[in-house]
């Protein structure tokens, strides 16, 4: 048993001296020094590759192409939650289509609370939904006019539950936030 263990004390001592050994030639100075050509000869090729690719994406205009096509995408871009705007929407013209001035009324007042929600996610910013309004444009909202009288028409409404509401008059206002919505590319 003796001279097993001082076998394997032995070729322990040799394995540890062997990974010492190998550990002091990766770190040696020589070898540093002889491989210190070759890096910088990769510092150097990496440079030159940087500098190429650089260079002809300038030359081919790529890089413009590139840009210019993102921003075509990104410019008409507006997501501001349409699927679930449009199932929104669907709910409230079933509302509107019954022959019931309760739901006209409940319609109306559901597409304005709409309106708003899509005006907040336009970052108009916070406040009220008269103030969001106020923050917007003409060029955003084309029938911005409309919209301000369809929200007057829904503060009636919230008003006075016994507020006399019109078939006609109901259908400008909700045609006045569906253009707008529209126009918002909301759906």
């Amino acid at each position: 048993m003796d001279a097993s263990s001082t076998l394997e004390n032995l070729a322990a001592n040799n394995l540890v001296r062997s990974i010492q050994d190998n550990f002091s030639f990766l770190v040696s100075d020589k070898l540093q020094h002889d491989l210190l050509l070759i890096k910088i000869l990769f510092v150097i090729f990496s440079v030159f590759c940087l500098v190429a690719v650089i260079y002809l994406y300038k030359k081919t205009g790529f890089l413009h192409l590139d840009q210019l096509e993102t921003y075509d995408i990104l410019k008409d871009f507006k997501d501001f939650g349409a699927s679930k705007a449009l199932k929104q929407w669907k709910k409230i013209k079933q509302n509107f289509d019954k022959n019931d001035p309760v739901y006209w009324k409940l319609a109306l007042l559901e597409a304005e609370k709409l309106m708003d929600e899509i005006l907040i996610r336009m970052g108009l910013g916070t406040g009220t939904m008269d103030e969001r309004l106020a923050r917007a444009s003409v060029d955003e909202i084309p029938n911005l006019q409309d919209v301000l009288q369809a929200r007057r028409l829904c503060q009636d409404i919230a008003r006075d539950p016994d507020y006399q509401l019109h078939k006609e008059n109901a259908e400008n206002t909700l045609q006045a936030f569906e253009k707008a919505l529209i126009a918002l590319q909301v759906f």
